[in-house]
């Protein structure tokens, strides 16, 4: 029988010292879909790792509207970041996407396993230098292109991600959400991507008819 641990990203290639440490001090947390896991501005009180289902990561805007930055499916981790800066205050709201199982691990004892084992430290540098890299794409995308590029960019990206089986449902708004923008706006960009014969709608999918075309409008060339 396997190990649940072993679908942890993070925890790929350690030690057995370094996943007893890890069931020492984890702490197993279910949440049903749609509960709220935590909030942005609240204290940072412990990192989690999803053993099962899928949770989105969000910001709200002043105004109430939403941007999300990220989904993260089972395998990944969320609220690293906020673990490890002197003032420890969450940096965004987590909700559940579907019922969940995840494993909680206090920022004391995340910060001793960091400590105790440099080769899940490196493991964790690597997760923030991806994070980064993916952050500094999203802030690209969301300032310089058009909604139409955007989307475009976004259709590739979930395209790709279904080949590779790690494509998850969105619906227009939550596209719309995650693109900076609103459903309205970007329900006119989809229906002109129709209209060239890039995509067809389906009722609930978005199917892909012309990759070249569609990487052409990502860069603003049609």
């Amino acid at each position: 029988m396997s190990n649940p641990l072993d679908q942890l990203w993070l925890l790929h290639g350690m030690s057995e010292n370094v996943i007893q440490a890890f069931n020492q001090y984890a702490r197993r947390k279910n949440f049903k879909t749609g509960e709220a896991i935590i909030w942005q501005g609240d204290p940072c009180e412990a990192v989690f790792f999803v053993l099962s289902g899928e949770v989105e990561i969000y910001r709200l805007s002043s105004g109430g509207r939403e941007q999300i930055l990220d989904r993260t499916p089972t395998g990944g981790c969320f609220n690293l970041i906020p673990a490890l800066l002197e003032s420890g205050a969450n940096q965004a709201n987590v909700r559940t996407l579907t019922d969940c199982e995840l494993l909680a691990i206090a920022k004391p004892d995340f910060q001793k396993l960091l400590v105790d084992f440099p080769k899940f430290t490196l493991s964790v540098t690597r997760f923030f230098a991806e994070r980064l890299a993916h952050m500094a794409d999203l802030i690209e995308t969301l300032s310089l292109y058009s909604v139409r590029q955007k989307l475009a960019r976004f259709l590739m990206d979930q395209a790709d991600k279904v080949r590779k089986e790690k494509a998850t449902r969105w619906t227009q708004t939550d596209i719309a959400r995650r693109l900076g923008t609103v459903r309205e706006v970007l329900g006119r960009a989809l229906r002109k991507l129709e209209e060239e014969g890039i995509v067809q709608i389906d009722r609930e999918k978005i199917l892909l008819l012309d990759r070249e075309k569609l990487e052409r409008a990502s860069f603003g060339d049609e």
